[in-house]
């Protein structure tokens, strides 16, 4: 049904409801009292119907008014779209997890898919078969919003840029930086001074990421004038233990996932001459998305999986309030 436009207004789905119930009852106070508006308005919904369709919708018949033989027509095709909006909306605004299949796509670390994704599919678990997640490690940092606002991804876990002001967010957990070494090394136990730290041979996690854990260590360091001597450089965490474990390399790990290998990969911590504070994970969203019932529903069982009865705890846990922005 062609939309026009006129100097008394537009068809819109108020004047569609209008004349639905205009045809339906051919009567303008009934028909008014049908769709909950007063009967002047229903008179001057009449008139703009009369402009939009140039047709007079009620004529006098026999007994009364009658609708015209357009005005019938155009009720058919008024009432098909109204409904097919109606299942839209419901649609959109129902989200049924239990019976709904529905993937849910995440930009995530591979030291967060370690240490929280399997907690996450622990507790998306066989109640809700349809539900599926795939994650796609960083994005290069200019490209961080830009996955999120097309729809390209939905959610993003890590540490949130202060740049990033057009994101919405929700703290996810805390996390202690700590700088790892094999067992015997020869840093073992020692109160290092700020250059001899520096000075160690370190295995440099860099991923393509805005902020990394490593950096925080940087830039403390550079209050010194000094920098790490970096003798490895990988994109990966993952990898890291390992090498820190069959080696004389240190690498600064976020504790979680140092506690995860510390055993099997025999490691131990180094203590660091600077200070360091924990660091605020975060998982961020557009706000495209905001409102979507699929994506409300998914961010609760995100925050739900991280709760105290859950097998596994974390060190520490934000306060879990969503924010629009952080500055």
């Amino acid at each position: 049904m062609q939309q026009k436009r006129n100097d008394t207004g537009e068809l819109n789905f108020h004047l569609l409801k209008c004349l639905v119930a205009l045809v339906d009852h051919s009567h303008v106070s009934r028909a008014a009292d049908a769709v909950s508006i007063s009967q002047p308005a229903m008179s001057r919904a009449m008139s703009q119907l009369r402009a939009v369709t140039n047709d007079p919708i009620l004529v006098k018949g026999g007994s009364g008014l009658i609708p015209t033989a357009k005005a019938v027509q155009l009720r058919e095709f008024a009432d098909r779209i109204l409904q097919e909006m109606d299942r839209l909306l419901g649609n959109a605004v129902a989200f049924d997890p239990r019976a709904a299949k529905y993937e849910f796509r995440m930009v995530v670390s591979d030291y967060i898919e370690c240490i929280f994704m399997e907690r996450l599919l622990r507790h998306l678990g066989a109640e809700f078969p349809g539900i599926g997640v795939s994650v796609r490690h960083p994005v290069h940092p200019s490209q961080f919003t830009k996955v999120l606002e097309s729809g390209e991804v939905d959610f993003a876990i890590g540490i949130l840029p202060s740049t990033l002001r057009d994101l919405r967010h929700r703290p996810l957990l805390k996390d202690r930086i700590v700088c790892a070494a094999r067992a015997g090394h020869r840093a073992a136990d020692k109160q290092l001074s700020i250059e001899e730290f520096a000075a160690l041979e370190h295995l440099v996690i860099m991923p393509n990421t805005v902020n990394c854990f490593g950096e925080f260590v940087d830039v403390a360091l550079e209050k010194y004038d000094v920098r790490r001597n970096q003798r490895y450089v990988t994109p990966n965490y993952l990898t890291a233990p390992q090498l820190v474990g069959n080696s004389d390399m240190v690498a600064i790990l976020p504790e979680l996932l140092f506690t995860r290998f510390r055993s099997h990969s025999d490691l131990i911590e180094i203590q660091m001459p600077i200070e360091v504070p924990p660091v605020d994970v975060y998982l961020s969203w557009h706000d495209r998305t905001h409102r979507h019932a699929a994506h409300m529903w998914f961010r609760e069982q995100v925050m739900k999986s991280l709760e105290p009865n859950q097998e596994q705890s974390f060190t520490a846990r934000s306060t879990g309030r969503e924010n629009s922005v952080r500055a």
